[in-house]
Formats: structure tokens, C-alpha cells, sequence
């Protein structure tokens, strides 16, 4: 990610208020862009389709529910491969490797794609034999596509091509909503044709870029999965991270006196999933600030602090740069606070009127409260997560996720059997938690960094 730093850097330079605008707008599109593109595009082809199902409220559409289900489980899925073969490629990449890159980056998409494909067919086998034939094709091809879209996503992330990158994220989340105008006379069936088609598209349109970026002599090749180039441990980081986010859906999707049946295999809370949705899209400026920040300030200072330690400077340089990168730690989140704070109000405010105007029950503004805080402190879980891998701090990147996973069940559990006035807090607490966990353990280990940084050598 430090060549996003670089670029970053540059914008920065234009110390003008549009200057600064731009920069922001480009860090928040690429940090949080698919998050939000997503989200945004989905809830349009839902408020478009309003009469797909014949009067059936929006949020309780089939087509809705699919696209939910479909981006939680492939999340879930391509997480046992991102954050390993993310590790493998950054390492190339720093031993000038280039020439492994993109025949390893087609290995592990074709890898994805049978993997996916196997899962999704045997799930069709074994649940969807009495849906519609083409609705579970559809279906199955849209969860291996998006399985290897959360794949590449990762990969063009470190790329500099900030425009052409939010380009193609707008083209392709605006063709799924012209698209969807156009096939919802086909129900549930056609608006699922539109996403196959837009994300198509999306991933097309990033194999080209990589295609344009790197080179190879040979197409595919599998060293990702080579034992020396496996961190195992990074597997089980992202898939407790990726089920810590979800697991609360699914608690509630599966429970009876939460969630109501919408084809006689999948399940929907309309009480809880929409909420939860709508405050993701209050985190742009957050997870700007945090890109900004992180990739920029604390880089810098973390790269001087390590040269010290490589060069051979006295004890006394090596601390007053890592006292130097602690305080930019601490300023990063400090402005994360200040930027995201700053949004949740503005957010809290206009709550009533957002719900309102989504013409739905104000009963929904309390539990939108509660997932508007959850989500901001979720930033902050985000931005620690990244700084302990910077510093290779597996271990507590592990137990941080886990521990999401699991007190997010515990506590999404409790609240089921507690009553509708505390549904939301379980995740709310979670995170909150886990990341004053994180942050806490984070203190400690840059307090004694010089001892990690020299004691610890193998």
C-alpha cells in the first residue's frame, strides 16, 4: 500500500481547500468505494423495482435479499485467500519480482473460481433443487464472480490509477441501475442478470488495468501456495474478521421471530438489515481520513524509524523516531475521531428525516443510532488491524478478529433473547470492545518496540 502513500503525498502538495477535497475524495473512493458503491447501487435497483413482487415492500425483495446473501458469503469465501495471497504479492513486489505477479494473480483467480463454483454447485444440490432453474444459474454464476471480484479489488487497491479506478466503479454500479430498469420486467431473474452483467464488468475492467500494469512470460503459476509463502494464521485473520462483520446478520436471519422467509431457502430481518446498511454509507470521511493518515503521516515516520534500526543509529535516534511514529499514530486517530465524529453528528441529525424519507417506521431511527456508532468505531478497528500489520503483529491481529467473532455471537445471541429495544447492540458492543482491546494491546507493544525490534530477532 506505500505507493498509495506516494501518490497521496503529491495530492497533499496542493495545499488549497480543493486540493484537499480531491485528496479526500480519492482516498474515501478507494478505501471504502466498493463498500459503498455496492450498497448504494443495490439500494437503487431495490427502490427502482419497488413493483418486482407485486406490492411486496422493497427491502423484503427477493432480488435484495439474493445480492445480501451473495456478497455476505463470497466475502467470507475469498477471505481464506485474500489476506495470503495479498501477504505473497507484497513480498514479491519488494524483492522485485515483478515478472511472478500476474501469472500468480490468475492462478489464485482461477483457483478462486473452481473453488467457488464447486461450493456454490454443491449448495444448489443440497438447498436450491426446488428453486427456478435459472435463478439459482444466476445465482451461482454471481457468487463466483463476486468471490473473484473481492479478490482483484484487494490487488488494484495498491495500484496509483485513482480516476480510472473510481471510474470503473461508478460505470459499472451505474450499469447495474440502468440495467435493472430495463430487465426488472423479468423479476427477480433479470435484476440478478444486471448485477452478473455490471460486476462483469468491474472485474473485466480491473484484469485490464493489471494486465496493463505487469507482464509475465508464463499465465499461470501457483507459488502463493507454496508452504514457505503461506501465513496461515492470515487465513484465519480474515475469515474471523469477515464472519465477526456478518455473524450478527446471520444470528438474525436465522432466528424465526426475527427474520421472515422470502423463497423457502433464504431468510431476511427487515428489522435489522436495513439500518445497519444505510449507517456503512456514513463512513466515507472516516475511512478517508483514516487512508490519509495511515498511508501517509505514519508511513513516513515508520520507514525513518526502521532505516534508524537498519542503518546502525545510536539508541537515541532509533527513540526519538519511534517516539516521532507514535505521535503519528496518535494523530491519526485522533483525526479519525475528530473526522467521524464529526459525521455520526451530522448524521444523527438528519436521522429522522433519512428514514422519513425512505418512507419507513420512525421505530427504525433508535436501532440506526446505535449502528451509526457501531460503524464509526468500526474505522478505528479497521485502522488498528492495519498498523499491527505493518508491524507483523499476527498474533493480536488474530485475537482482535476472533475476538469480534466471537463476542459479536455471544452478544447478538443475548439481544435476541433480551427483546427488540436492544437489538443492535451486541455488534455495537463487539467492536467497541475488541478495537479499545486492539488499541490498548497496540499502546503496549509501540511502548516497547525497540525490545520487539532487536530481542526478538531470529
Amino acid at each position: 500500500m506505500a505507493g498509495i502513500g506516494f501518490e497521496l503525498k503529491k495530492m497533499l502538495r496542493d495545499d488549497s481547500w480543493f486540493g484537499l477535497l480531491k485528496t479526500y475524495a480519492y482516498a474515501g473512493a478507494i478505501s471504502s468505494g466498493p463498500w459503498v458503491l455496492s450498497i448504494l447501487g443495490i439500494m437503487l435497483v431495490g427502490a427502482m423495482s419497488l413493483s418486482n413482487r407485486g406490492g411486496t415492500h422493497t427491502w423484503l425483495g427477493e432480488f435484495l435479499v439474493s445480492v445480501t446473501w451473495l456478497m455476505s458469503f463470497s466475502l467470507v469465501l475469498s477471505s481464506l485467500l485474500q489476506l495470503v495471497f495479498t501477504r505473497f504479492m507484497a513480498d514479491q513486489l519488494y524483492q522485485k519480482n515483478d515478472a511472478l505477479i500476474l501469472p500468480n494473480f490468475l492462478g489464485a483467480i482461477g483457483l478462486s473460481t473452481v473453488v467457488s463454483g464447486l461450493i456454490g454447485i454443491a449448495c444448489w444440490l443440497l438447498f436450491f433443487l426446488e428453486l427456478n432453474f435459472l435463478y439459482c444459474t444466476l445465482m451461482l454464476m454471481n457468487f463466483v464472480l463476486l468471490c473473484n471480484v473481492w479478490l482483484a479489488v484487494i490487488f488494484v487497491a495498491g495500484m496509483k490509477r485513482y480516476k480510472t479506478i473510481l471510474l470503473i466503479f461508478l460505470v459499472s454500479y451505474l450499469s447495474i441501475v440502468v440495467l435493472s430498469s430495463i430487465f426488472q420486467s423479468a423479476g427477480t431473474e433479470g435484476l440478478l442478470l444486471s448485477v452478473l452483467i455490471g460486476h462483469t464488468v468491474l472485474l473485466v475492467s480491473m484484469l485490464i488495468m493489471i494486465f496493463q500494469e505487469y507482464s509475465a512470460e508464463q499465465i499461470l503459476r501457483f507459488d502463493f501456495l507454496k508452504l514457505k509463502n503461506i501465513y496461515p494464521i492470515l487465513i484465519f485473520i480474515g475469515v474471523f474478521f469477515n464472519m465477526g462483520v456478518w455473524v450478527d446478520k446471520w444470528i438474525f436471519w436465522f432466528t424465526p421471530a426475527t427474520s421472515d422467509d422470502v423463497n423457502g431457502v433464504l431468510r431476511a430481518s427487515i428489522i435489522y438489515d436495513l439500518p445497519i446498511f444505510l449507517a456503512y454509507l456514513s463512513i466515507i470521511p472516516g475511512m478517508a481520513s483514516f487512508l490519509l493518515r495511515v498511508e501517509t503521516d505514519f508511513v513516513h515516520h515508520y520507514q525513518n524509524y526502521y532505516s534508524a534500526v537498519n542503518e546502525g543509529a545510536t539508541l537515541g535516534v532509533i527513540e526519538s523516531e519511534r517516539e516521532k511514529m507514535t505521535q503519528s499514530i496518535r494523530g491519526a486517530y485522533l483525526e479519525i475521531i475528530k473526522v467521524q465524529g464529526v459525521t455520526v453528528l451530522l448524521f444523527f441529525v438528519m436521522a429522522e428525516d433519512i428514514i422519513k424519507w425512505l418512507d419507513l417506521s420512525p421505530l427504525y431511527v433508535h436501532l440506526y443510532y446505535i449502528d451509526l456508532l457501531a460503524t464509526a468505531v468500526q474505522v478505528l478497528f479497521l485502522a488498528t488491524l492495519n498498523i499491527f500489520f505493518y508491524f507483523n503483529f499476527l498474533k493480536e491481529a488474530f485475537w482482535m478478529s476472533f475476538g469480534l467473532f466471537a463476542l459479536n455471537t455471544l452478544l447478538s445471541l443475548v439481544t435476541i433473547v433480551l427483546g427488540p429495544a436492544f437489538y443492535g447492540y451486541g455488534f455495537a458492543i463487539a467492536i467497541f470492545v475488541t478495537t479499545l482491546f486492539g488499541m490498548y494491546i497496540l499502546s503496549n507493544k509501540i511502548e516497547r518496540l525497540e525490545y520487539f525490534t532487536f530481542m526478538l530477532q531470529r
